[in-house]
């Protein structure tokens, strides 16, 4: 039996392990719901996505599902704006510069935790062993991306000020490029462009923003408040096919790598190292406040948004302040894992 096949029985096994739950889910397929699902194609952190499609879950718990690619965060904004996506998988820093620009979205999910997929990179023979050697250097970031956030994070933890070093404000392609052209002597960089240095530039990683206490980096599950109360059912459904993509990566996480490495182009052994370093979130913890990704108000993550917002307003990357008082919504998955617990 090919690989493939037996992940979808596992899926299979995992939600009809009982005759009630075969009969919800028939209920669910004879009337399914479309959803149209923003992502973002070069992001490298689609692993419950890439299962829940791939293996058909989202039809199983009764969606139609349509998928929109997008090459960055902004064009997601203007997108979730005009209605053109549902769901949007958007990073922290769009998400709140959507909130800047009047979008009124809700956080109803963590899809990835990218901690230990944004770093610190510098060429082998730099002479950076370790950040407090940063001094006098020249370092590639892209300014307004969770990145800038977390280099400016990293010298402040270390004592460099900003202006003993040189910040060039690049995109990762050109930080690659400056790499093999000895132009710059660090960058701060995610994933998979930090793959690409490690394994084009002859590069390494020095620093982590999980290693340094830094968890800002992550990508959102975004609707529209508007929508969500209109469309509760279609987001509960959603999260339930990613409960059950959560549940197959515990077991096998295969699909998820072979899925991502041919979205990106890359080599799928990169992508394993990639999944090491940021595996999908624990979707049974998001109501948690203990965890570091709740979406319980009030809780770390929640404090951790209000000096991320604070930080790029004061940096002038967002044009106003953004008030992220009421922006998490824990009860979505709270709904979809009773529901799917009720289903098993």
């Amino acid at each position: 039996m090919r690989r493939g096949t037996v992940l979808v029985v596992i899926g299979m096994t995992f939600i009809l392990s009982t005759g009630s739950g075969l009969a919800a889910l028939q209920a669910l397929a004879e009337t399914p719901l479309p959803l149209k699902i923003g992502y973002q194609s070069s992001s490298a952190d689609n692993w419950l996505l890439f299962a829940a499609r791939d293996l058909k879950f989202f039809e199983m718990v009764g969606l139609a599902p349509e998928y929109i690619p997008f090459d960055a965060g902004p064009p997601m904004i203007e997108a979730a704006k005009s209605k053109i996506i549902d769901v949007a998988l958007v990073m922290t820093i769009p998400f709140m510069s959507g909130l800047s620009q009047g979008v009124d979205w809700v956080m109803i999910g963590i899809y990835s935790e990218g901690a230990y997929s944004e770093s610190l990179v510098t060429p082998k023979d730099s002479g950076i062993d370790t950040p407090t050697d940063l001094k006098g250097k020249r370092i590639g970031y892209y300014k307004g991306a969770s990145s800038h956030y977390g280099l400016a994070m990293i010298l402040r933890q270390y004592g460099i000020r900003r202006d003993e070093v040189n910040l060039v404000h690049m995109l990762p392609e050109e930080q690659l490029a400056a790499f093999k052209k000895n132009d710059i002597d660090a960058a701060m960089a995610w994933e998979p462009w930090i793959q690409r240095m490690v394994h084009e530039a002859n590069a390494r990683v020095i620093a982590t923003e999980g290693d340094l206490g830094i968890y800002t980096n992550v990508s959102t599950i975004s609707v529209r408040r508007e929508w969500l109360r209109d469309n509760r059912e279609k987001a509960v459904r959603f999260l339930r096919a990613l409960i059950m993509a959560y549940h197959i990566l515990q077991k096998d996480h295969s699909v998820a790598v072979r899925a991502e490495a041919k979205e990106m182009a890359i080599d799928q052994d990169w992508v394993e190292q990639m999944y090491r370093d940021a595996p999908p979130p624990h979707i049974h913890l998001w109501t948690d406040p203990r965890y570091l990704y709740s979406l319980v108000k009030g809780a770390g993550f929640h404090r951790r948004l209000g000096y991320l917002a604070r930080f790029m307003f004061a940096e002038k990357v967002f044009p106003k302040e953004v008030d992220i008082h009421d922006v998490l919504d824990a009860s979505v998955v709270t709904d979809a894992l009773n529901a799917s617990e009720n289903v098993r």
